[in-house]
């Protein structure tokens, strides 16, 4: 298993932005699931396969997050590059969404940009006077 790695010790709300030049798995760990990975055993994590760059995860707690680009697997390298870092909190920042995360995920994604889209127009429309 080849895999970039980066370990960062961030708070709540934080956003972490990574950079992918192909498309490619990133995951975001925390330590105790960075430990399990590392073993081959199971683990959780956030993210999945992501198609186009800047992958953005908004943390939800605090805690040493890692954060790991998959170079595909032993019988399929992939000549993956990645830069990461870490963005203050952002109310108008979301989660990027990965290609293959569940239906229902992907459907509470879109529900959420829809209602914002609304209110924007909303706002928008509102005068004084």
């Amino acid at each position: 298993m080849k895999f970039l790695h980066k370990t960062f010790e961030i708070k709540k709300k934080e956003i972490i932005e990574v950079h992918i030049d192909k498309s490619t798995k990133v995951k975001f760990l925390t330590g105790r699931d960075m430990k399990a990975y590392k073993q081959g055993k199971t683990h959780t994590y956030y993210g999945g396969t992501y198609d186009e760059s800047p992958v953005r995860f908004v943390v939800p707690f605090d805690a040493v997050w890692n954060v790991v680009v998959e170079k595909g697997s032993f019988r399929e390298p992939l000549d993956v590059e990645a830069t990461c870092g870490v963005l203050p909190p952002n109310s108008t920042v979301r989660s990027s969404i990965a290609a293959d995360a569940p239906e229902h995920v992907r459907l509470a994604a879109r529900a959420e940009e829809a209602d914002d889209l609304a209110s924007e127009i909303n706002l928008a429309g509102k005068s004084e006077g």
